[in-house]
């Protein structure tokens, strides 16, 4: 099982209405289609958050860095393919 993560190129708020970083975790089988699942996440974050946000890929410490400003970020769970290959996502406030 790999990790890979990406981060929407722009602000999304949270239920406060702050601005947010959103990072999306994605956790596939050894040899899945990254290309896929990378499409297949932008599809399913369109559909949870409302609008279209283009995801680009950064690095696990990359990911943690901004997972770090926010002690408690919000984050949920979605199924990604019928694999049940999971999405965590995460909304890291900006500050």
């Amino acid at each position: 099982m790999a990790a890979f993560y990406l981060l929407a190129d722009e602000t999304v708020q949270n239920q406060q209405q702050q601005d947010c970083r959103l990072i999306v975790e994605i956790s596939a089988p050894d040899g899945a289609d990254n290309q896929r699942l990378h499409k297949a996440a932008e599809i399913a974050i369109k559909e949870k958050f409302g609008t279209a946000l283009t995801l680009k890929p950064i690095t696990k410490q990359a990911a943690s860095h901004y997972l770090e400003v926010d002690p408690v970020p919000d984050h949920g769970a979605l199924n990604l393919t019928t694999d049940n290959v999971q999405l965590i996502w995460h909304l890291a406030r900006i500050m």
